[in-house]
């Protein structure tokens, strides 16, 4: 299959970019034609054919995005957290990732998107028409519940996704909270990286009632 990732983090930080990393390189060993969409910091020199990157940075006049990298996650003091975004830094952030979005879907026509939290990323995807599945965290909720500007991309990234995995309880709860169980397409546990290319082939299956071409396999 041609599969998409997409994550707001890079793929050599814990947690939800680590775990991109991983299931890239275990579905790639299997077969799968797989590729990345990250945002990152820093720009540097690194290329990897298989991953597409947004860069973000306040002061390199490389970044197209001229502000630290947003994150959900506080602890990198080199980042600014989401909820701190003006209104127009988050408009710029968006429209920065929905161009290298739309460019990548258009050169390499995934058969589905697998986008990382239930956030910016998910609503571009459905703005964009693509099928795609979704994994949820704790994170988002929490600032959910922090800055309620971002409720509206939640819960309608929610509502059209083929899946959602949920990665813990938190995330669990929130999802509930927002959409239900979406007649049974929130998945608990998140599951196993083997499992996902069956996943994606009964979501597209049931979704639309056929497979994409040439993702069969």
């Amino acid at each position: 299959m041609r599969i998409l990732f997409t994550s707001h983090d890079p793929l050599d930080t814990p947690g939800s970019g680590a775990l991109v990393d991983g299931w890239v390189h275990r579905l790639a060993a299997a077969g799968h034609q797989v590729r990345v969409l990250c945002v990152e910091g820093l720009p540097h020199d690194e290329h990897e054919p298989h991953v597409r990157r947004v860069f973000c940075h306040p002061t390199d006049r490389r970044a197209p995005l001229r502000l630290a990298r947003p994150a959900l996650n506080g602890s990198d003091p080199t980042t600014r957290h989401f909820t701190s975004l003006s209104d127009r830094e988050l408009s710029e952030y968006r429209d920065a990732l929905r161009v290298e979005l739309d460019r990548e879907i258009d050169l390499y026509d995934p058969c589905i998107v697998h986008v990382q939290h239930l956030w910016l990323f998910g609503h571009l995807v459905l703005e964009a028409g693509a099928p795609y599945v979704i994994s949820a965290h704790a994170a988002e909720f929490a600032a959910d519940g922090a800055d309620r500007r971002f409720r509206r991309y939640m819960q309608e990234a929610a509502e059209n996704a083929c899946r959602i995995f949920t990665h813990d309880t938190t995330a669990h709860s929130g999802v509930s909270k927002l959409v239900g169980d979406l007649e049974g397409r929130v998945v608990a546990p998140a599951p196993a990286v083997d499992d996902l290319p069956n996943i994606y082939r009964d979501a597209l299956n049931e979704r639309f009632g056929r497979l994409p071409p040439n993702c069969d396999r």
